[in-house]
């Protein structure tokens, strides 16, 4: 069974972000959201939650503002 949790980071404009769960293996997703459709690509996977956020941190050059 996977888990899917949606990653906000602070600031405007491309700041949403997926982390995927299966099996133990978290992987970190850039999300760009169109009109017809989203579109992810892998940023990086890791073996906790906490790396995967971190992941993202790196990634995008700002603070977390909400995990859902």
């Amino acid at each position: 069974m996977s888990t899917t949790r949606e990653v906000v980071v602070k600031g405007g404009g491309a700041n949403l972000y997926q982390i995927d769960e299966y099996g133990g293996k978290y992987t970190a997703y850039k999300v760009s959201v169109g009109f017809l459709g989203n579109s992810k690509s892998s940023i990086g996977a890791a073996n906790s939650l906490e790396d995967a956020i971190s992941l993202i941190r790196a990634h995008s050059g700002r603070e977390i503002k909400s995990i859902g």
